[in-house]
């Protein structure tokens, strides 16, 4: 007997074949079944007559960074068909991020990517500093989507330079512990290191984002 069973579906695998009618069964989160035939008994079983059926899409470009430390499941995203979610892009994360930058980070947000400021200073819930305790703070919450987050530039330039990630170059020893940051990162759990010099890319006061 399989978990589920959903039956009817008009089924498009993604692999590129023409798609068909038939019913796909699933067994511990894994489809290991499909056709056109009876599948058998399930213990739950969905009629999927009218409806399609296609795997879970990936939004390889978003900034949910925020919005999932006070929803979960980075709305509107799963009503749309995607189950996973790359955050941090641009390098506009919101972690690493010390106590004091925090304004000064929303307030780029709310520039470069038009978010909302009263949004973003009354939503954010910032139960964390590191990229580390960023990552546990999600696993610890829990989300909808699965998630790959980013280490983000910008973010680390004014998690070592302060303000200054604004105004001027870093020195040797600011990038020296700007590259121990990111190798902490992907020691826990980034998927990749973001930065953008897109010209439009300006944060608060039109000033370019640091890692521009």
């Amino acid at each position: 007997m399989y978990d589920l069973i959903i039956n009817n579906a008009h089924i498009i695998d993604g692999t590129g074949k023409s798609s068909f009618t038939g019913n796909l069964a699933v067994d511990d989160g894994i489809v290991v079944n499909r056709g056109k035939k009876d599948l058998g008994e399930a213990k739950q079983v969905i009629n999927a007559k009218g409806l399609t059926l296609i795997p879970g899409l990936i939004d390889s470009h978003t900034h949910y960074d925020a919005q999932l430390t006070w929803d979960s499941w980075a709305s509107p995203s799963p009503l749309l068909g995607v189950t996973t979610v790359l955050i941090g892009n641009c390098g506009f994360t919101i972690a690493p991020c010390k106590e004091g930058d925090r304004d000064l980070t929303i307030k780029n947000l709310t520039n470069v990517e038009g978010m909302s400021l009263a949004a973003l200073r009354e939503g954010i819930n910032w139960e964390f500093e590191t990229f580390s305790e960023y990552m546990e703070f999600l696993e610890k919450r829990g989300v909808g989507p699965n998630v790959a987050a980013y280490i983000g530039h910008s973010s680390i330039r004014v998690y070592v330079m302060g303000k200054d990630a604004l105004k001027r170059e870093a020195s040797e020893e600011e990038i020296i512990e700007m590259t121990q940051i990111i190798r902490d990162a992907m020691k826990n759990g980034a998927i990749g290191f973001a930065t953008s010099t897109v010209e439009g890319h300006n944060g608060e006061n039109g000033v370019p984002m640091p890692s521009r």
